[in-house]
């Protein structure tokens, strides 16, 4: 009996898919055509509509894989609702920061990315969970999801504008103060990593793994404004590592109390919170995956 394999797309992730979704899509359907499978293609219409689309249709076949195809924010709708299911998870990283994909080694054009999928292995990997909301890469506050939001609005993607729009932001951020398990802390940026990376090879933990049933959280104390370079060049070349302003804790949860609701991101998707408790915690062993 054939493979069938059930591909969610999302036409305006990234900057390839949404000039040539349809290509894209043929593509897809010649690569499995010919491997002897069968291809079901859905394109998505909004924010939380991959999530909807894989519940509406995981029951439908017997699928060897779901997969999806885009960046990291699509990457977690697909992803959430294929949690400790047996349904493994495919990635074809044709988005902007491809942090999941980037840390688990997986191609980042479609036609080796398509090779992978068809003949790759099955790998068990941890999940995360911040007040219940999935995540699979990094989830955090203070600059980073203060980045992420202004990046959200932006008319186009990629790493140019990400660098912009960080380095716009710099200038006028203000560090917060959070209590992280009761103990006041004033931070820069507080990062809980699953994976290593934010996306475009920004390794905040590269220590990180995604099988040890742990989550890496990353503080940044405020720092000197010349400090900003050498952070961002040990930040894009794997060297962040523990230093005055830098320090790694591993843990199985957390709780962050803030003095506000406090802006969070999940994957790099911005949030404002209605809570100032923030629980996070590590979810082992939970989803599998094609690697």
């Amino acid at each position: 009996m054939a493979d069938s394999y059930l591909f969610i797309i999302n036409p305006s992730s990234g900057t390839s898919i949404g000039q040539h979704p349809e290509k894209i899509s043929q593509a897809i359907e010649t690569f499995v055509k010919k491997s002897g499978g069968l291809a079901q293609i859905i394109f998505t219409e909004g924010r939380g509509h991959a999530t909807e689309l894989v519940n509406e249709n995981i029951e439908k076949e017997n699928w060897k894989a779901v997969v999806a195809v885009g960046g990291d924010g699509t990457v977690n709708e697909v992803a959430k609702a294929l949690v400790n299911r047996s349904t493994p998870l495919g990635i074809l990283a044709l988005g902007s920061g491809n942090g999941l994909a980037r840390h688990l080694g997986l191609p980042l054009t479609l036609e080796a990315g398509m090779k992978q999928l068809l003949s790759g292995s099955v790998n068990t990997i941890d999940t995360a969970e911040l007040n219940g909301i999935p995540f699979f890469c990094t989830a955090g506050m203070g600059f980073d999801a203060y980045v992420g939001y202004l990046f959200s609005q932006q008319n186009s993607r990629g790493l140019a504008t990400y660098v912009s729009v960080s380095l716009k932001s710099y200038w006028n951020y203000k560090p917060q103060t959070y209590k992280l398990n009761g103990k006041q802390i004033e931070v820069f940026s507080l990062s809980f990593a699953n994976a290593g990376q934010f996306g475009n090879n920004a390794w905040v933990a590269p220590q990180a793994s995604l099988f040890d049933g742990l989550l890496d959280i990353c503080t940044i104390k405020p720092f000197p404004t010349w400090y900003g370079s050498n952070l961002t060049y040990r930040l894009f070349t794997k060297q962040l590592k523990p230093s005055a302003y830098i320090s790694y804790q591993m843990a199985q949860e957390a709780v962050v109390e803030a003095e506000k609701p406090p802006l969070v991101h999940y994957d790099g998707e911005p949030l404002q919170l209605d809570t100032t408790r923030i629980e996070i915690k590590i979810r082992p062993k939970s989803l599998r995956v094609i690697v």
